[in-house]
């Protein structure tokens, strides 16, 4: 790394601890004229690249970054996880659908949580398209069920290991696209639906607040994002309320 560059994580993060860390694109653009000593547009986007790289910033908003602190959340990737990715992709590539398993929540709870399953979730137009796409192909290692048959039945499964639950996708979910095209879900995205979400009871209660409070913790959360889809799902006062008691603000 130059000096230059150097010197703007420096001033980056000593110039703008305040204010939750938030730059305006405008702002970051002034600051490199005054380091880079140049005005060249590509010189300074390929400068927010390098920074966005080794996760100094992130997009806040359209005109906003985030000055990190701490790492971003980035979901490990499961194989099993991509075989069943593949499998929809294969027959169904214009429908957003993402893949996840609850077992990557173990890193936040203060129990091991042993019933952990997968989750798909798709358009919800494409939900029995997919379901029954799964069942032809996967029915054989998995338990494979809709949200509503699981909570309906949940002692029907319970010690089940191999469960799969199809679910329809909130359009306003925040995800994040990979490489090859497909999605995953957001930190923020699961945090709200782990708050809302009957299918996630094991994890609520003090629970919850065991997961908020590490996750709040380890990783850099944009609440902007968070609070936009917790709008969509929720009370947002007593949502905001859930989280001021938690007293991770301050770690944001």
């Amino acid at each position: 790394m130059n000096f230059k560059y150097i010197e703007m994580i420096k001033r980056l993060r000593n110039e703008y601890a305040h204010n939750k860390r938030i730059i305006l694109k405008e702002e970051l653009f002034e600051l490199y004229k005054e380091i880079y000593l140049n005005d060249n547009l590509k010189t300074f986007e390929n400068m927010v690249g390098l920074l966005k790289k080794y996760e100094i910033i992130t997009n806040y908003s359209s005109f906003e970054y985030l000055i990190l602190q701490k790492a971003l959340y980035k979901m490990k990737e499961m194989e099993e996880l991509v075989k069943i990715n593949k499998i929809i992709l294969k027959e169904y590539k214009d429908i957003k659908t993402i893949v996840w398993s609850t077992t990557i929540l173990n890193e936040f709870t203060q129990h091991y949580i042993m019933n952990n399953y997968i989750i798909v979730e798709t358009e919800k137009f494409a939900t029995e398209m997919i379901l029954t796409l799964l069942k032809e192909k996967l029915m054989k290692k998995y338990t494979i069920v809709t949200e509503s048959m699981y909570n309906q039945n949940k002692n029907l499964f319970l010690n089940n290991e191999n469960m799969l639950i199809v679910k329809s996708l909130n359009s306003r979910a925040p995800l994040e696209k990979k490489n090859d095209g497909s999605f995953e879900p957001t930190i923020e995205k699961i945090m709200i639906d782990l708050y809302k979400d009957k299918l996630y009871e094991y994890y609520q209660g003090k629970e919850l607040e065991y997961i908020y409070i590490n996750i709040f913790e380890k990783y850099s959360i944009n609440l902007k994002k968070l609070y936009s889809y917790a709008k969509d799902r929720v009370n947002i006062e007593q949502y905001k309320n859930f989280i001021k008691g938690l007293n991770v603000l301050n770690e944001v």
